[in-house]
């Protein structure tokens, strides 16, 4: 009789496993160990967060800026519980999402100070959920475009109380009384008690930190220096209402005027009001983030061009964090547009693989790029709300399969000691400058070489098989 391809696979790990040392079945303990997702708040210790007194944890996360929108309504409420039930089920760990919507027709902030009640319930609802499901919440406090409001609504409201001097959206970051209308919706929003777990958002570790604003530029002054001055206000005013959670200001990546800056790499080479190196060391930002959009950043070029700008923009970022940061980095959004078709829609696969392969390489070598997050995440039905760079996972299995095994990847990599994790780094840039000839540094020994190789290579392995496995599950 004809052996099943599920036992086949299984025979085939068998024999790989019986032929190597101690250290590979070491490694495969381990990795069956992380499969059990992290809890508690997330700290930071260098490059890499943490969990459980020191333990790492990688994050393969989406974008759903619509959550509470939609839970503030309780009829639809089923849309928010089947979106985490299918992100949780194809292994991601991290949401990010808007905790604001200021004036327009959905408020959570109709009015400085004023606050919808059924709106801010539908984002105890989202916290709740993600909380049950097992996912941390990225929680973003205003908007840089008009999009729910943002910058240019506050200058608005401060315009309509007599403050008429106030011409321009970039006045959100200078003016004390838009500040002050910030910092009130930032301790409303962090003290609030959420109705449904009882937990302050201030004290919920399912909140994995806060964002500043999303996407900060500033035309008013290109250099940085506004945007500058005024992460290094509103970063430690968020540490003194919440001394936990962590802070990070929402940049794009843009490089501009200060020291450090790779200001070549910018699309186009224009600036955009924001310095990558000197905002992210601002007192009270705890890690760094990033964007990639190379077919809207450089429209019209060929797809050569882009690949060229992801790589140098990746590289870039990888190094200059590790360098002059020390922090860990995340691609809080990615994305490439869909167009009508089934060849673009391989075109936005492929750009999906080259990202996650870029995190999964630093993440396994101990490097600071250590999670992302894809725009967006929508459930089936909501067309309404379909941009061009939806995923809906149950109708792109493709995509779905992509995320699916870089989930499982990164999972294999959590629960490490994060001590043994810059141990190796420092190990492979030193076997990396003794590869190139380079008389600096000593060589690791032989036996470190192998352990870090199969290591990668293992976990390699167990995701293959696992993928393999689950294709015949039904034979």
């Amino acid at each position: 009789m004809a052996r099943s391809r599920p036992a086949l696979a299984a025979s085939i790990l068998m024999v790989f496993l019986a032929s190597s040392t101690a250290p590979w079945r070491h490694v495969l303990a381990a990795a069956s160990d992380d499969e059990k997702a992290a809890a508690g708040l997330v700290g930071v210790d260098g490059t890499q967060f943490v969990v459980d007194g020191g333990k790492t944890i990688y994050f393969s996360g989406f974008n759903a800026y619509w959550l509470m929108l939609v839970a503030s309504d309780p009829a639809r409420r089923g849309q928010v519980q089947a979106a985490f039930r299918q992100a949780s089920e194809h292994g991601l760990n991290l949401a990010r999402t808007w905790a604001f919507s200021d004036g327009g027709e959905t408020p959570l902030q109709s009015s400085p100070g004023v606050y919808d009640e059924a709106m801010f319930q539908g984002l105890d609802f989202v916290i709740a959920e993600a909380r049950r499901h097992g996912i941390y919440l990225l929680l973003c406090l205003t908007n840089n475009f008009h999009d729910f409001g943002g910058k240019r609504q506050y200058v608005a409201w401060a315009r309509e109380a007599g403050h008429g001097d106030l011409a321009d959206a970039d006045d959100f970051f200078n003016s004390t009384v838009v500040k002050g209308y910030y910092k009130n919706h930032v301790k409303t929003v962090l003290t609030r008690v959420n109705t449904m777990t009882g937990v302050a958002y201030r004290d919920d570790p399912t909140i994995l930190g806060w964002e500043l604003m999303n996407e900060p530029r500033c035309d008013a002054d290109p250099t940085g220096a506004m945007v500058q001055a005024w992460v290094e206000e509103m970063a430690p005013y968020v540490k003194t209402i919440d001394g936990e959670h962590l802070v990070t200001a929402g940049l794009e990546g843009f490089y501009g005027d200060g020291a450090h800056e790779s200001k070549d790499l910018n699309p186009w080479g224009i600036y955009y009001g924001t310095n990558y190196v000197e905002t992210h060391r601002a007192r009270g930002v705890d890690f760094a983030t990033i964007h990639l959009y190379p077919d809207v950043w450089l429209w019209g070029s060929g797809a050569d061009t882009q690949l060229e700008f992801f790589q140098n923009w990746t590289r870039s970022h990888v190094s200059d964090t590790e360098l002059y940061l020390g922090k860990p980095l995340l691609v809080t959004e990615y994305g490439k547009f869909l167009w009508e078709g089934v060849a673009n829609r391989t075109q936005r696969n492929r750009f999906l693989g080259l990202v996650l392969d870029s995190i999964y390489a630093s993440a396994a070598e101990g490097g600071p790029l250590v999670g992302g997050a894809f725009w967006h995440l929508l459930d089936p039905g909501m067309d309404t709300l379909r941009d061009g760079y939806e995923i809906i996972l149950p109708e792109d299995c493709r995509a779905a399969s992509i995320i699916g095994n870089h989930s499982q990847q990164l999972a294999e990599l959590n629960g490490q000691d994060v001590e043994a994790v810059r141990r190796r780094r420092r190990r492979s840039a030193q076997h990396r400058k003794v590869h190139v000839g380079s008389s600096l540094g000593r060589s690791r020994s032989s036996s470190d070489t192998d352990a870090t190789q199969s290591h990668l290579l293992l976990v390699r392995f167990i995701s293959w098989f696992r993928s393999i496995s689950s294709l015949f599950s039904s034979a």
